[in-house]
């Protein structure tokens, strides 16, 4: 359960730049040849963000053939410091926050790698369900626009890998760390019943014992040797002593 949340919490997290992203870009909009290509606004948000932090799938563009040209200049329109600096933003902080609210190593890579797929794959379904119709608006043939658009998911797919395995190293040792440097709880080991009813049975026998012990062997005590008045029992030396004389009946007799 507690993964489901942080995975939630990290999505959420992940998404953020997408909200802000008309603020964060200094331009709203990819130029080309054949005009130009709107990116403002929530609808087309999503397939932004997803190719903007999908720097390490621009190896991609070799395979493109009509479209080249096209995917030429969304590469350039992401190719700024500003895509740069937020994938590592979102990158640290996506495995910063996995680190902190999970409980484990493993869970923390779960949670981070699950957030970074779902963002990637929104962006991917948006891209090619708001933003193709809009090209099709403008003076370029279906096969470039057709040919540019797989270039660009498989860019998306292959810079969704490139931040998963960056996004799971980084998770992963951190939350090491995290968990390292916690205080580790102290584990108390309960106790089965039968073995405390065991322990309180073996205390008794051990007092028992003792009481047993410090008891008076005679039921009657014996008179003193030196002035015929009864002994008293001290239990702590296990033997009579004659409070009158103030001596124990055995010096009396050594000393007679």
């Amino acid at each position: 359960m507690r993964v489901v949340l942080v995975t939630v919490l990290l999505t959420l997290l992940v998404l953020l730049p997408i909200l802000l992203t008309d603020f964060i870009l200094p331009s709203s909009s990819i130029e080309c040849d054949a005009g130009s290509i709107s990116v403002a606004g929530l609808r087309n948000s999503p397939w932004v963000y997803a190719l903007g932090i999908s720097h390490s799938g621009y190896g991609a563009e070799a395979v493109a053939t009509q479209g080249r040209e096209l995917v030429k200049d969304f590469i350039h329109f992401f190719n700024s410091g500003n895509w740069f600096i937020l994938t590592i933003v979102i990158i640290v902080a996506t495995s910063l926050v996995a680190s902190i609210t999970s409980s484990s190593v493993s869970d923390a890579i779960k949670a981070s790698v699950i957030s970074i797929t779902v963002v990637a794959v929104i962006g991917l379904y948006s891209m090619n369900n708001s933003l193709k119709p809009s090209l099709y608006n403008l003076s370029l043939g279906q096969t470039t626009v057709e040919d540019a658009f797989a270039t660009l998911s498989l860019m998306i797919v292959f810079g969704m890998i490139g931040n998963i395995i960056i996004v799971t190293v980084l998770s992963g040792v951190l939350t090491y760390v995290v968990l390292t440097l916690k205080p580790r709880p102290t584990i108390v080991t309960p106790v089965k019943p039968q073995a405390v009813e065991k322990t309180i049975k073996e205390a008794g026998r051990v007092e028992a014992g003792e009481v047993k012990e410090k008891a008076p062997p005679l039921s009657v005590p014996p008179l003193c040797p030196r002035c015929s008045s009864k002994l008293v029992w001290k239990p702590e030396e296990s033997r009579y002593y004659c409070e009158k004389c103030k001596a124990y009946p055995e010096d009396i007799y050594f000393k007679v």
